[in-house]
């Protein structure tokens, strides 16, 4: 289950979260965008445990755009998933619904692909364990804190194919529109 970031409250949740990991990590804390969808990845005991931001390549920044410009291609609609961070507690538990979240948030809004700078540990998680078609694009570079890897990813072909034995981890999320989160 997810909380789509919609108050001030939750605004301060998804940063503070963010934040301890990005610290925890050693990264360079970067707040959100403004254009940006904002998640919180809540955990089974119902409490924001981790975060996610997707953005339309249109709002991203000038930085991230400069990286991707030349690689994009035409016809293709793309967004931009960045600020995955999971708390201690939940890790192991939220990863695969920040990429669940991810294939219907770009089912839903029409994008085709995902572009982003992973960290290399997720990044084969992608390939390996989620099946994704990921294609790195240049190489990889250090970045606030991290080596991180420029990379697309066929997010389209997971929507059109949720069926398929090789996405058998796909669950569709569900949003939580109700109820007080403590965070």
């Amino acid at each position: 289950m997810y909380k789509r970031v919609d108050s001030k409250e939750l605004l301060d949740t998804f940063h503070r979260i963010k934040e301890e990991v990005w610290n925890e990590m050693g990264f360079e804390m970067e707040y959100a965008k403004k254009g940006s969808d904002l998640f919180l990845l809540l955990g089974e005991d119902g409490q924001p445990g981790g975060t996610i931001e997707f953005t339309p390549i249109s709002q991203s920044t000038d930085f991230i755009k400069n990286v991707f410009l030349d690689v994009l291609e035409e016809g293709l609609h793309y967004f931009e998933g960045d600020s995955l961070a999971v708390l201690p507690k939940y890790r192991g538990k939220l990863g695969r619904m920040a990429v669940c979240l991810m294939v219907d948030y770009a089912e839903k809004h029409g994008f085709t692909h995902m572009i982003g700078i992973a960290d290399p540990a997720f990044y084969q998680q992608l390939i390996n364990k989620y099946k994704l078609h990921v294609k790195q694009v240049k190489e990889a570079f250090f970045y606030k804190g991290a080596d991180v890897i420029p990379v697309v990813i066929d997010i389209k072909e997971v929507f059109e194919n949720k069926h398929h034995p090789r996405f058998s981890w796909y669950i569709p999320q569900v949003e939580q529109k109700e109820g007080t989160l403590i965070g």
